[in-house]
Formats: structure tokens, sequence, C-alpha cells
């Protein structure tokens, strides 16, 4: 935020009495007044500039604060600051672990250019502070006024002012985001930065908000072991998808995929790696777009397939067995080989409930086990 600072003052007018023997010079006092006039009106103007960049602002807050979805987030976040301020290069960079993994992979994760001279980049959180020093204030810097040469970004854009506002809640620091201009006299390091620091806090805050809400919505929807829905959620599903199918008379059929592999369940892991690596293989089996799976059990699986009579549902089967058989699950020398057994369920006539359908499912299965 500009600051409003009086370099001048206006001069108390000499006693009254004859021009030239000591009474007011009038020109002085008019070059004076016009003096005064040129200051009150850059008072104005940085009180105008501050109205509109604190205009700014509130539009900023209003997108933060309505968004739950991290991507979501960073995208509009970014898009907003860069149609209101017009900055010649805009840098998020991020180094809070849950949000890096969400947007980077890898161990030598690259920036990421997601619209002209704008980008997100990973940042290690130890530079991050010693960038920043133990204070996590703003930093204002023009080439000029701070002695060192313009700096040309990574897009091609000569920088040379700009300003680093780090992304803090409190002393956890999520990242920090570079406003950089090709006009050196665009951010003054003499400015304020209440604001620019405000802004920080609030982007860290909605930023901790959706990681939250995500956390606690996949808690309440998903198995957090195998991503696949938990065992509420699937059946959730399974029986608004019969409540149409019966409404419409369409088809609906259930698979119950039980997993066999000789694995121990201990601290070590490696029976819930055999699940995921299992979740993995029926994902690239099944259409996403077709069916709903769900964790059923300990190592079962419960598909739904609307739309889908019984008869196209077994067709399924033995390319699951098949797959699953032909792709064991390997951790160094190792090879642990996964059989399944399945059991088929649809809608009939006699089907008074979803659950009927998971039954019907269950006891073929046992049959076959």
């Amino acid at each position: 935020m500009k600051k409003n600072v009086r370099k001048g003052g206006v001069k108390a007018a000499p006693a009254s009495g004859a021009v030239g023997s000591g009474g007011p010079d009038v020109e002085q006092l008019l070059q004076e007044n016009e003096a005064l006039r040129k200051e009150l009106a850059a008072v104005l103007a940085n009180a105008l500039e501050n109205e509109k960049i604190w205009r700014h602002f509130a539009a900023i807050e209003r997108v933060l604060f309505r968004t739950r979805d991290t991507e979501r987030l960073i995208d509009e976040l970014l898009r907003e600051i860069k149609e209101r301020f017009q900055t010649g290069l805009l840098v998020l960079f991020l180094s809070y672990p849950e949000v890096l993994d969400r947007f980077f992979h890898g161990e030598s994760p690259m920036s990421q250019e997601t619209a002209p001279k704008t980008w997100i980049s990973p940042l290690d959180g130890e530079s991050a502070r010693a960038l920043f020093g133990p204070a996590l204030k703003p930093i204002l810097f023009a080439a000029e006024r701070n002695g060192y040469p313009p700096m040309l970004s990574q897009s091609g854009t000569t920088l040379r002012s700009g300003a680093l506002i780090p992304l803090k809640i409190g002393d956890i620091l999520f990242g920090a985001l570079l406003l950089g201009s090709p006009d050196p006299g665009r951010y003054d390091p003499e400015d304020g930065t209440d604001l620019l620091e405000q802004l920080g806090v609030n982007i860290s805050l909605s930023l901790d908000n959706c990681l939250t809400y995500e956390k606690v919505r996949d808690f309440a929807v998903k198995d957090q072991l195998t991503g696949f829905l938990n065992f509420f959620q699937i059946h959730t599903i399974l029986e608004k998808e019969f409540r149409k199918a019966r409404r419409s008379g369409a088809a609906l059929s259930v698979l119950v995929v039980d997993l066999n592999f000789v694995q121990d369940w201990d601290e070590s892991g490696s029976g819930m790696e055999v699940l995921k690596h299992s979740a993995r293989l029926l994902e690239d089996i099944l259409p996403g777009d077709r069916c709903f799976m769900g964790r059923y059990g300990s190592d079962e699986f419960l598909i739904v397939f609307p739309g889908v009579p019984e008869e196209e549902a077994r067709e399924v089967i033995p390319y699951i067995s098949s797959t699953m058989r032909k792709s064991p699950y390997r951790e160094g020398n190792t090879a642990t080989i996964i059989t399944t057994a399945i059991g088929v369920g649809a809608i009939d006539e006699r089907s008074t409930g979803a659950q009927d359908l998971v039954d019907a499912a269950c006891a073929e299965l046992l049959k076959k086990k």
C-alpha cells in the first residue's frame, strides 16, 4: 500500500510590511501554494490508488473464501491476481508438503506454466524460511534502488521491481507469491506491506481450509488404503442405483470379488500393499464411467454395474481372474500370486432391496470357495 508522506511543507509568511522591507514575498507565496496543491494532488492520487488496491484485494478474498477445492482455488487465485494487478510475472511457490504432493510428482518436480507468464513452482521449506528470515514479512524490491541489475525471469520477462509475499499461518509456511513487474516504479521498497501480508495469510488460510475439507471428504467417502469408495458409500450408491433401476426397469448387477494370496498381515504392511496393487489392477480392467468400485471387507471388493445385465457382468469375471493371476505383486525378489473368487448378483422380479443382490453374489462366492 502506498504511504502518504509529505516530502515538504508550507513555510510561514513573513510579518506584514512593505514590499522590499521585510514584507511578504508574493512570488514566494504563490510558489509555495502551487507546491502545496501538487502535494495535495499527490496525496489524493495515493488515496485513490490505495482504494483501488483495497478493492482488488477484497475481490481476491471473495475468490479465496468461496472455494473448497485446492486445484480450483489456485487456478482462480492466479487468474484473478493476474487480471487485477497486470503483473509481468506471477509465480506461486509451494513448500507445504501436502500441497506439493497434490501438484508435483517425482523426485525432481518441475515448475508448471499455467498461463502466459504465470507459474507454479516447488520451493524447499528451509529455502523459503531463509529467504524471508525469521520475521516472515513481505519483501519489496526495485533493481535501481536495491543496487542489483534487473532479473530475467524463466518466462523471458525482465523484472525491475517486485513483491515477494510469504504464505503463512503463524509459523507454518505454505510457500510464497511473487509479483514481478518490468516497471521499476511499480513496487517501491518504501511502500507499506500490511495488505500484502494480510493477502498472504488469507491465501494460506484458504489452502488450509481446502486441505482440511478434502481430508474430511475423503475420509467420509473413500477407503484410505485403496482409494475406492468405502463400505458405507458403496452401499449408499447401490441403494440409489437399485431404486433407480426399479423405477425405470433397467438392469443392475453387482460383483463381489474376494482376493486370495499368501501374505502376512504384519506391521510391514505387505498384505496392504497387495490390496493396493489389486485395486490398481481393477481400475485398469474396469471402466470407471460404467461402474462403481468399493471396498466391501478386508480383502473383498464390491463392484456395482448400473444398466448391465447379469450375463454381461459374468463376462467380466474370467478377465478379472486372468489379469490378477498374471500380474503378481512384486517386492524385491518375491512375487505374490493373487487369485480371485467372484460372485454375481442381479436385480430381478424377486428382488425387494439392494441387499438381495449382495446376498446372491456372496452365496455364489461361498459355493466357489
